[in-house]
């Protein structure tokens, strides 16, 4: 300040030097250049602003509002599962495993493993996880070539790998490695789909050769879900129509020939169509399963109290659990259920919104695509909307593999949740804000020209 005085006070000869103008100029540029803050009025001791990253290599926040709501709603489903599970197995494993709680306890156990990976996956960047995809794609292919070899037979299929008491599904592990590992491709070629070969290698590709590994098992449910889910990346990823289009009719009329080139599965399609010219063969499970959903009517027939579960209706703490729930919590429950699948899906889709970038978006509505359709699929055949194809529903079915995939995907949308967009929105502003105040608070006032006639002006 004292620099400006001197510089603005007039000399005795009514006129102000010329060179120590020029040199107060002269250090005030200096000054700015460099960023110091040595202003006279109140600019000692103020704090810099460090300068902002960019947003690709922000760090992660902690837990968002849309990260708990899918927590909060995963954990809810599982509950309301443990509850069901229970209920609908407990004769099942009293008559066969002379404990009531056999199938509960499992899936405690179960759920335990899934947590921990669920927050495993929820701390870990979802870019690395997306890089160490194809290795995932390769295991679960080998998995999946292993299963005809030393899989356990369970009615008429070989689909689990029985390690001592643990007992693993290869099909549900492939479903989320190929879904990661479609989306790790295609979210690097958003301008190179127009080409067969940017769509078929790797992705479609491996994507066949899984199914066709798992329609030798057979399981139509998770092959129909793993193309469903790549399929539906393709179209997220910007696909032109046309090639979805061909690629749809292609997959179609694979599931066809796969449907009607099986006896047992032709007679569980046309079973679907008219349940009761065949009720004691392959139409049985629909018209059990709807029994039971007509049985509850309105509020249900209460906790507990399900008929069907007592060997009438097959797998009912597995494939038909939405079953058990609409005979014994009613209309309400079931509805409950729908209600909480479309918050979980609306979560997905407003953590996809928010994503920070294109493997992201990807990620989160592949994931809330993967498990909307299961459900879909699981719900339409208990209600004989769909054909029966032995699939459980997400969180609430009884199965490790199932629900340790499903707490794992979940993780990973958590993940991207702690990345979005709005996380870093208020930490932004409040960084403008304080840059604001500094600059209010270090301005100063320019050196006033001199009148005609008294000084020199520096242009």
């Amino acid at each position: 300040m004292g620099e400006h005085a001197a510089a603005r006070k007039p000399s005795a000869r009514g006129k102000e030097p010329p060179n120590a103008l020029v040199e107060a100029r002269r250090r005030r540029d200096r000054d700015s250049q460099a960023g110091r803050t040595s202003a006279s009025r109140g600019a000692k001791g103020l704090r810099a602003v460090p300068a902002e990253k960019p947003a690709a290599v922000r760090k992660a926040a902690g837990l968002t509002g849309t990260g708990y709501g899918v927590l909060g709603v995963t954990l809810v489903m599982f509950l309301f599962g443990m509850v069901m599970i229970f209920s609908a197995s407990s004769g099942l494993a009293l008559n066969t495993h002379g404990s009531s709680y056999y199938f509960l306890l499992r899936q405690a156990i179960w759920f335990a493993v899934g947590l921990v990976a669920l927050a495993a996956l929820a701390y870990t960047d979802y870019h690395r996880v997306a890089e160490f995809s194809p290795a995932l794609a390769v295991a679960s292919l080998v998995l999946l070539a292993a299963v005809p070899l030393i899989g356990t037979e369970a009615y008429g299929s070989k689909r689990s790998i029985v390690l001592g008491p643990i007992v693993v599904q290869p099909s549900e592990i492939a479903k989320m490695a190929l879904l990661i590992f479609a989306v790790y491709i295609y979210s690097r070629r958003k301008d190179r789909l127009e080409s067969w070969r940017e769509l078929i290698m790797p992705v479609l590709a491996v994507t066949a050769l899984a199914c066709l590994l798992i329609i030798l098992e057979p399981d139509l449910g998770s092959m129909l879900v793993v193309a469903i889910s790549v399929y539906a990346v393709l179209w997220l990823a910007g696909t032109p129509l046309r090639k979805m289009a061909l690629l749809g009719l292609l997959g179609g009329s694979a599931t066809l020939l796969f449907i009607f080139t099986s006896g047992y599965r032709k007679a569980r399609f046309f079973a679907f169509l008219d349940p009761w010219s065949a009720p004691r063969e392959g139409g049985f499970h629909i018209i059990q399963s709807m029994i039971a959903l007509g049985s509850g009517n309105i509020s249900g027939l209460g906790l507990g109290m399900s008929r069907q579960k007592f060997f009438y209706l097959p797998n009912a703490h597995t494939d038909f659990i939405f079953s058990i729930i609409g005979e014994e919590a009613g209309l309400i429950g079931t509805l409950c259920v729908l209600g909480l699948f479309a918050v979980f899906i609306y979560m997905g889709c407003r953590i996809a919104k928010n994503a920070p970038d294109r493997l992201g978006r990807l990620l989160a509505m592949g994931i809330v695509c993967m498990l909307g359709v299961q459900a879909l699929i699981n719900m339409g055949g208990a209600s004989g909307v769909l054909p029966i194809t032995g699939i459980t529903l997400p969180f609430f079915s009884y199965g490790g593999s199932s629900l340790v995939i499903c707490m794992c995907l979940a993780g990973i949308l958590i993940n991207v949740s702690r990345h979005e967009g709005g996380a870093g929105a208020s930490h932004d502003g409040r960084n403008k804000r304080e840059r604001g105040d500094m600059r209010r608070r270090n301005r100063r006032p320019s050196p006033s020209p001199a009148r005609p006639g008294g000084g020199t002006r520096i242009a």
